[in-house]
């Protein structure tokens, strides 16, 4: 053991008030406390290190301070890039490049990086698909999420074990939370920012269906752009709510997706796994590869044009822990 303050630098698109995220860095905190760690051997890397704070209980920097990241990381055993889409540039290889010298800086200080819950792509670069590559082999431990992730990985000469979502492992405290419900059926809506005329098409199926739903129809936004969205649609008269809630917490979530609620419709992955670990049936549109393959491996029904296709239940998924690697890394 080393004289390091830290066992782990927690790294993820964390910060940025998006559900999803804050949920994996979650998941990763209390899988590490779970096996022994003490929440001061584990530092975050995040957009808002005060938040993190607050709400993890755990050392939290600026990732975007290099000064403070390179402190954080040189007091550190391992660099987690700990879950999510991080290399990917479907808008730019930006993020490729922040999370590329990241690990290139860890090396350098003497860091292990590993990559966990990862989903890896789409690309549209070159730069981003070499910077996500090299980054990725550099990597003591590759895991990630779903088939396609691992095939692309394969494709490149690396060998990832497939896991879960991290975010599968908080079923416990999920279902804790979880009440029974209240009388008025609820139909719950995700929809996200996306081009190409998914989203447009996907809001009038999902309007469609609603208007024949006996219940409540809400909007259920992970994160402001969510919200942002589905307000200025309702508002234009483009997708039928009763009006939208935004989720910011576990508990929050498992209010929401609780005894009332009886179908769930939504493009976010995390909207999707949450319905999952609540037993809702669901129905998900692919804006992204890493949808369709939750999709495909939980039973799901994919919308992708024409009428919403019937809600199905999600195939059970036991999950007590993300990964073994985890209490590898402890002992």
């Amino acid at each position: 053991m080393s004289r390091r303050s830290y066992r782990v630098a927690l790294l993820g698109y964390y910060g940025f008030g998006n559900l999803g995220d804050e949920l994996l860095a979650e998941a990763y905190v209390a899988s590490f406390l779970r096996r022994g760690a003490a929440r001061r051997s584990i530092v975050i890397l995040s957009n808002d290190p005060e938040g993190a704070k607050e709400t993890l209980g755990v050392d939290a920097v600026n990732r975007w301070n290099l000064g403070e990241a390179r402190r954080a990381l040189a007091q550190s055993e391992v660099l987690l890039l700990g879950g999510g889409g991080l290399f990917q540039d479907a808008t730019s290889p930006r993020s490729c490049l922040y999370y590329w010298g990241i690990v290139r800086l860890a090396e350098l200080l003497g860091v292990v990086p590993w990559a966990l819950g990862q989903s890896v792509g789409p690309f549209f670069t070159r730069l981003g698909r070499w910077l996500a590559r090299d980054a990725l082999k550099r990597c003591r431990v590759l895991q990630v999420r779903d088939k396609t992730s691992l095939s692309l990985c394969e494709s490149w000469g690396l060998s990832p074990e497939i896991g879960h979502d991290p975010v599968f492992s908080l079923i416990g405290a999920f279902s804790a939370f979880l009440a029974p419900g209240e009388g008025t059926p609820k139909l719950l809506v995700n929809l996200r920012p996306h081009p190409g005329g998914l989203l447009e098409r996907f809001a009038e199926a999902v309007s469609a269906y609603a208007r024949d739903f006996a219940g409540e129809v809400v909007g259920i936004a992970l994160s402001a752009e969510d919200e942002r969205l589905m307000n200025f649609l309702m508002g234009e008269g483009k997708i039928f709510l009763s009006r939208v809630e935004r989720i910011t917490s576990l508990r929050e979530a498992a209010q929401v997706f609780s005894g009332d609620a009886r179908v769930a419709v939504g493009m976010r992955l995390h909207f999707a796994i949450l319905a999952s670990m609540a037993g809702i049936p669901l129905v998900v549109a692919p804006y992204d590869p890493k949808v369709e393959s939750f999709a495909m491996d939980r039973g799901v029904p994919l919308y992708r044009d024409g009428p919403l296709p019937q809600p199905r239940s999600p195939r059970p998924l036991f999950i007590t822990e993300n990964s073994a690697y985890t209490l590898r890394f402890l002992q």
